[in-house]
């Protein structure tokens, strides 16, 4: 009888295991960590409003994207490039979509980190000019509210942004919108800076303390990523003038924060530059670098050594990759389907398992 009760009690159980493998294949954990495990990708529920240019982070465990830019028209007519202020929200466990409130303006191509849990955009340009203000998205009880928390010093767009405890920091990016023709067709890059600065949040009256510049010419569209201890810089391209060849750099770079040192690394394979712009991820001992021709590197941190991975599954600029709970997450971006103006609507989520 006590036999009968203890396998009684486990069918319920037993029940909903089987419910769950059923949806999910029973799959292992993402773990990017085990020996011998190998990345695969797959595509999860469609982005609502396709966008690039955006703001991108983490926050209370869920994938946030906020703001960007399309195009109005159609292939062969793309005739204007419009900037938003919508914001959603991706949960991996129901991969499901939510809208939250719009941002008090339009923006794409602002600088963006999270910090202590919130949303950080700076600068960018709303459609008509640049923007100085810095917006924050966090959590107010059982709502996501926005906030101006501050200004910039200066116009900032095609930045990267960075955090480390309640530090907020600024690299590089251009101070001028430099589209070359009237529709918004991007961009020049005569105001590039090399600049890096930080911002106490949680101390804002202190202002922005300048540090060592990044070496190296300046350049804009670089590939940066932190894990809060270090930052890292790949890549980038200087396009002086409209119509001009870019000069593409395969420079790789290290920052130590507690230093405030820049230090060379081995250069980014040469096989990258026709792949670029490249999208970096940090994850355990490792960056990870997706392509927008699918292909995706990685970078030892240990060993200094470039090698590939499995590829996307289709071809897209996606402005940003989280890792959270072992599992890659990225969405939006730009596809090839209808030329580089057309945004993309794919999500994309890379597990590691064992093979």
């Amino acid at each position: 009888m006590n036999e009968s009760r203890r396998l009684g009690g486990a069918i319920p159980f037993l029940v909903g295991l089987a419910v769950l493998c059923s949806a999910t294949g029973c799959a292992p954990a993402s773990d990017p960590t085990a020996p011998g495990a190998k990345l695969h990708w797959r595509k999860s529920t469609p982005l609502p409003e396709p966008r690039a240019g955006h703001a991108a982070g983490l926050l209370d465990g869920r994938f946030v994207i906020a703001g960007g830019t399309w195009w109005e028209g159609e292939k062969g007519n793309w005739t204007q490039k419009i900037f938003s202020a919508s914001t959603h929200a991706f949960d991996p466990e129901t991969e499901s979509w939510e809208r939250l409130p719009d941002a008090p303006f339009p923006f794409g191509y602002s600088a963006y980190a999270v910090v202590e849990n919130r949303l950080y955009v700076l600068g960018g340009f709303d459609g008509k000019q640049e923007i100085r203000k810095i917006l924050r998205l966090s959590r107010q009880g059982d709502e996501y509210q926005w906030e101006v928390f501050g200004e910039l010093p200066r116009t900032r767009l095609f930045g990267w942004a960075g955090g480390s405890g309640s530090s907020l920091y600024l690299l590089g990016g251009v101070e001028r919108f430099e589209p070359t023709d009237e529709a918004g067709t991007c961009c020049t890059s005569k105001t590039a800076t090399n600049s890096l600065s930080v911002l106490d949040t949680a101390a804002p009256d202190k202002g922005w303390r300048e540090l060592s510049p990044y070496p190296g010419g300046k350049r804009w569209l670089f590939a940066a990523e932190g894990d809060g201890e270090s930052f890292w810089l790949f890549g980038g391209i200087d396009t002086p003038e409209a119509g001009a060849p870019p000069l593409r750099f395969n420079q790789a770079l290290h920052y130590d924060l507690k230093q405030d040192l820049w230090e060379e690394l081995p250069p980014l394979p040469d096989e990258t530059l026709e792949a670029r712009p490249l999208v970096p991820l940090h994850i355990p001992g490792r960056i990870l670098f997706m392509s927008f021709a699918k292909t995706v590197w990685q970078l030892d941190l240990q060993s200094l050594e470039y090698s590939r991975l499995t590829p996307l599954p289709e071809e897209a600029f996606v402005d940003k990759f989280a890792l959270l709970d072992g599992r890659i997450i990225g969405a939006g971006g730009e596809n090839k389907i209808e030329s580089f103006r057309r945004r993309s609507e794919w999500t994309f989520i890379g597990e590691f398992r064992p093979e």
